[in-house]
């Protein structure tokens, strides 16, 4: 194995590691809200008017999920009458997602815990360490994402 390669996989765990660890430090965030990181990211990305609502296809590629699975997350939510559906008054094909007042509420609440969560948890770095890693971490999301659609100019990414 190259050198490059053992630090890209020795990069690539610690990711995995801090990912497993950040989604649960969101899971017992949420969990006396009933409330999945998942779902949480869902109600962060509605408003309230059902008619300019983000589409399920919108929800399914913001958060990199299946038609399939969000519609079922979006069912889940609105069973708990968190979320509202409606068709698109231009193009009744579409199923536009909205927030309810309660779902306002809830996701107020899990707003609040989140900041509190991760104040906690990431309040041991200097603002300075923060800067760099909050630097670092956008420039490899942006190369992340640039993945997913290779054929984008590559400049964008510097």
């Amino acid at each position: 194995m190259s050198h490059t390669s053992d630090h890209d996989l020795a990069l690539y765990t610690a990711l995995q590691q801090i990912y497993v660890l950040l989604d649960d430090g969101d899971r017992r965030a949420f969990d006396a809200l009933e409330l999945t990181p998942t779902q949480y990211n869902l109600l962060l990305r509605l408003g309230k008017d059902p008619a300019t609502g983000p589409t399920i296809s919108e929800l399914s590629r913001a958060l990199l999920c299946t038609r399939g699975n969000i519609t079922r997350l979006v069912q889940r939510l609105a069973a708990r009458g968190l979320v509202q559906c409606s068709g698109d008054p231009a193009d009744q094909r579409l199923v536009r997602v909205a927030l309810t007042p309660a779902g306002e509420r809830l996701r107020a609440t899990a707003q609040r815990l989140h900041r509190d969560s991760l104040r906690r948890r990431f309040g041991q770095l200097d603002p300075a360490e923060q800067a760099t890693l909050r630097r670092l971490s956008e420039r490899l999301a942006r190369l992340l994402e640039a993945d997913l659609h290779p054929a984008e100019d590559d400049e964008s990414l510097l």
